[in-house]
């Protein structure tokens, strides 16, 4: 059998497949794509598509030797990147005449201006639902759960797929928005759902958007779900909106590789301690035993792997999910009691 051998362009020496470095001359393996990624990265950061930015830096930290002076720089230009996101948007710079005349649009013609920029989001959000089913393995897995879970109705069992679905689209679009790299949601029946990532997030702020953004967008289907079941008197729908906070609540617990256990690694402890006190106070007023579970599962972790400073964003999403999804999950009971 023929094997292909790599040779480093520099001195000769042969590599060993997955070699980032020359272990003679140290010369990068990968230097003439990192040089590309790195113009790349620029000219999209000087353009504002932070997002693209992203994209290419992400791609050549993972082509550069941890612990290496180039992987430490480009992954603060990820870190520095991934604020700016947060504090000015992906939305590309305007070129020319255009900023002039956007500058000089009066308060109607600016509003209008935003609401078109939100209504394009929206519609990006709708465009990004579409196209998590082309994906045959995601279709697959949803089809395979139909079939096999259907003891309260296919009705019910659509509303959920499309529930936990509608929660995983919530990773699948922050990911995005960070320029990591992920596959599209695969499903287990009887478990849930999951995305599987080939890069990983900068830090554990980043992390966090990550791993909320799936109970926010879940919050919103179940919000969704609960406004269709009183506006059609559909104990289904309610059902499914109970049911699809619940589980929402469940993925804020604290503990393993799920979401709440990403979110909270962000907090530093007196967000915690006022995170698991509304998580108490959630469950007493609701009923939802889980988020006695988060309170539980979190006093475990009060005090571990304890960032240097905590992170507000993190701390108001992970705090108005507990509210919000528990709200639901009682309302969705109330309207539509169990028998």
């Amino acid at each position: 059998m023929n094997h292909v051998v790599s040779r480093c362009a520099a001195c000769g020496v042969e590599l060993a497949p997955g070699m980032l470095a020359c272990p003679a001359c140290r010369k990068l393996v990968h230097g003439a794509r990192l040089a590309a990624l790195a113009a790349d990265g620029e000219a999209a950061e000087r353009e504002g598509r932070i997002t693209d930015a992203l994209t290419h830096w992400r791609e050549a930290l993972g082509l550069l030797p941890p612990g290496s002076t180039q992987h430490r720089v480009v992954g603060e230009t990820i870190r520095r990147l991934s604020l700016a996101l947060e504090q000015v948007g992906n939305t590309p710079k305007p070129q020319g005449g255009r900023a002039k005349t956007v500058a000089g649009l009066g308060a109607v013609a600016l509003v209008a201006w935003n609401l078109k920029y939100f209504l394009l989001s929206l519609l990006g959000k709708a465009k990004l639902l579409v196209s998590g089913l082309a994906s045959l393995p995601t279709l697959l897995s949803m089809f395979a759960w139909l079939a096999l879970d259907r003891s309260r109705g296919l009705t019910f069992a659509l509303g959920l797929v499309a529930s936990i679905y509608v929660h995983e689209m919530g990773h699948v679009s922050a990911l995005r928005l960070y320029g990591i790299q992920a596959t599209a949601p695969m499903f287990v029946p009887g478990l849930g759902a999951l995305v599987r990532m080939k890069q990983y997030p900068i830090d554990a702020r980043e992390d966090a958007r990550v791993g909320l953004a799936g109970p926010v967008w879940g919050c919103a289907a179940a919000a969704i779900a609960l406004a269709a079941g009183f506006v059609l008197k559909d104990r289904t729908m309610l059902a499914v909106a109970s049911v699809g906070a619940t589980l929402n609540v469940f993925n804020l617990v604290p503990v393993w590789q799920l979401d709440g256990a990403r979110g909270f690694r962000a907090l530093d402890t007196r967000q915690r301690g006022i995170v698991l006190t509304i998580a108490a106070l959630a469950a007493l007023l609701s009923g939802d035993v889980m988020g006695w579970i988060v309170c539980a599962a979190g006093s475990l972790r009060l005090k571990r792997d304890l960032p240097a400073e905590g992170d507000s964003r993190a701390f108001r999403t992970f705090a108005g999910l507990l509210v919000a999804l528990s709200a639901i999950a009682w309302a969705a009971g109330k309207a539509a009691p169990p028998g």
